[in-house]
């Protein structure tokens, strides 16, 4: 009996399924509905709390909407407009390699599917059976759809890793130049000029935006959710924050680039504590049974002798 056909079928399902679940639960929690439905009780004298029309509602909605917010938000994640925005946020930050754009890691990813597909039909024919194949089939593809996408949030991690690093110093050279008299710009350019890393990228495409014409605000908030770090998401903010309210911004920089030290500090004990943990498991696993071996293998074979 063919199994694929079942496979595929079993498949289709369940994505129309987690479809349908999807778009039930965006219209349930759309705010409109239930703006509307707040004033509808208040026109008529029941105005509660949310707790409260919470708890009105069936104990079956309310255990399971949880997992419908949850199918919600991944299926806007899944449709086209929010991955090629997200793709082209993440290609941009790692600086797009091989001159890649959401189209051509789509394309990449729909190849890699078809090579890993027909990579996995020729091992389950290597098997022979027809649900090895289907089996075999359908991992290929998976896995060959979403490698790009794993290599794609290895490059992000790893640039993240590389700003953190060096995000202390720059803030340094920046809380520096503006001691010496210069502006917030005119700091930034400093730093553009004399330091050349994956940080100063970024630093300069917000100051090419700035001199564009574009509020100094909006470029440095848009730089800030690029990163995906939040240190520097808080430093940002409290640029900005000092800027208005005419708190030295040399001051703040200076002061944050202390307290990241101290967190980075703090990270690198801590994975030195770490460090003795997970060589335990190597050591146990691979030291001690090679030990075991030569101490007790003649004494061993001393007494299988004997035996026999």
């Amino acid at each position: 009996m063919n199994a694929l056909p079942l496979v595929i079928g079993v498949a289709a399902a369940i994505g129309a399924y987690l479809l349908t679940i999807g778009i039930i639960a965006s219209r349930a929690a759309d705010a409109t509905t239930l703006a509307r439905e707040r004033l509808a009780r208040q026109e008529v004298g029941l105005g509660q709390s949310a707790v409260a029309l919470q708890l009105e509602k069936p104990f079956r909605e309310r255990l399971f909407a949880p997992l419908r917010r949850w199918l919600d938000r991944q299926t806007m994640r899944m449709t086209p407009e929010a991955q090629a925005a997200n793709f082209r946020r993440q290609l941009d930050f790692v600086g797009n390699p091989f001159s890649l754009d959401p189209a051509s890691l789509q394309t990449l990813r729909i190849a890699a599917a078809a090579a890993f597909g027909a990579t996995g039909t020729a091992v389950g024919m290597f098997i022979g059976t027809p649900f090895a194949i289907g089996i075999a089939l359908l991992a290929g593809v998976a896995l060959g759809f979403y490698l790009p996408v794993v290599w794609l949030d290895q490059l992000v991690r790893e640039r993240r890793t590389e700003l953190e690093a060096s995000l202390p110093n720059a803030l340094d050279v920046v809380a520096i130049s503006m001691e010496a008299g210069l502006g917030l710009d005119r700091a930034l350019e400093q730093l553009v000029r004399h330091q050349d890393d994956s940080l100063t990228l970024l630093v300069a495409r917000a100051l090419r935006e700035i001199q564009l014409g574009r509020p100094r605000a909006d470029a440095l908030e848009e730089m800030a959710i690029a990163t995906g770090i939040e240190d520097f998401a808080s430093l940002v903010r409290g640029i900005l924050y000092a800027e208005r309210t005419g708190v030295p911004i040399a001051r703040t920089i200076a002061a944050h680039a202390a307290q990241m030290r101290v967190k980075r500090r703090l990270k690198i004990r801590t994975e030195a504590a770490r460090a003795s943990l997970k060589i335990l498991i190597p050591t146990v696993g691979c030291v001690f049974p090679t030990l075991w071996l030569i101490l007790l293998g003649p004494a061993l074979i001393v007494v299988m002798s004997l035996g026999h």
